[in-house]
């Protein structure tokens, strides 16, 4: 019997008609939800004196970071402002002393990283404060939750502190603009999957290496918990960041469709379509005769 191309063509086109309904409604989110980044600050905070961050431009103070002398000691510390912020920060007996945590680059700050209550923490006071972890730090990140609208936001803020020289400089920060959306320390686009503050092939070999993985998560764009082709897309859509550190070269491409279908459905049509071929070609290749 000989087949139909215009019917035996359906199961592929509707394969592609759901991935581009899927990349289109991404790429539709993708507008909106982004890292923002401060670019490069080295804001040095004096001596005996504090500097506010206003992380989102809304004119409301997020994070108060200090640079003050107690008892003829430096002290470095930082006080999120406003409710629901919150330290990523550690307390190691009930009512102790808070201390915020230093973060390394690729460390997950979210809802599961803040900590509950801790929204001023120590940063560093030599030995009056033994647990503090920024008394020599060098490109350590802050972590923390702040509000935009009532609705907790994440972000860091990178920094390089000396506490018995007594300095402290603000490197950089950024946040998440999705609430409630975690973020990485150090990252500074989505996309950006080895945090290296580039968008570019090398963060497409982490995806490809790492799809369908639900352990090493470092790809998980769309913070899903998996990596699918949504996060390929997340990457796409951030391909060249930024525009003048990246080469030019146009954005590599899946080699299949299975990994452009942005969606369950989308891939198990085309999967279908596929089982069927194979099944008819082994058919012929069995009938008695041939």
């Amino acid at each position: 019997m000989s087949r139909n191309r215009a019917t035996d063509a359906l199961p592929r086109h509707t394969a592609y008609s759901l991935a581009a309904g899927a990349a289109a409604t991404l790429a539709s989110s993708q507008a909106e939800a982004q890292i923002i980044w401060s670019g490069p600050q080295d804001i040095a905070i004096a001596q005996f004196n504090s500097q506010t961050l206003d992380l989102d431009g809304d004119y409301y103070n997020d994070v108060l970071l200090k640079n003050y002398v107690f008892g003829g000691k430096p002290y470095q510390g930082a006080n999120v402002q406003y409710f629901p912020g919150l330290l990523v920060a550690k307390q190691l007996v009930p009512n102790g002393i808070a201390y915020a945590r230093a973060l390394s680059t690729g460390d997950v700050i979210d809802a599961a990283t803040v900590t509950p209550g801790i929204n001023v923490g120590s940063m560093a006071y030599g030995t009056t404060n033994p647990n503090a972890e920024f008394n020599n730090a060098v490109g350590a990140f802050l972590g923390m939750s702040f509000p935009i609208n009532a609705t907790a936001h994440y972000g860091w803020v990178r920094v390089t502190i000396d506490n018995a020289g007594g300095t402290f400089v603000i490197n950089d920060w950024a946040y998440n603009n999705t609430p409630g959306e975690g973020i990485r320390a150090g990252q500074i686009a989505k996309g950006d999957f080895n945090d290296d503050g580039l968008v570019d092939v090398a963060d497409y070999t982490v995806w490809r290496d790492t799809l369908d993985s639900t352990s090493d998560l470092r790809a998980d764009g769309d913070a899903d918990g998996a990596i699918t082709p949504l996060d390929y897309l997340e990457w796409q859509a951030a391909y060249g960041f930024p525009p003048l550190s990246v080469s030019s070269s146009s954005v590599p491409e899946p080699t299949t469709l299975g990994l452009l279908a942005a969606g369950a459905v989308g891939l198990a049509t085309l999967r279908r379509g596929r089982q069927a071929t194979r099944e008819q070609r082994l058919a012929k290749h069995t009938e008695p005769g041939r």
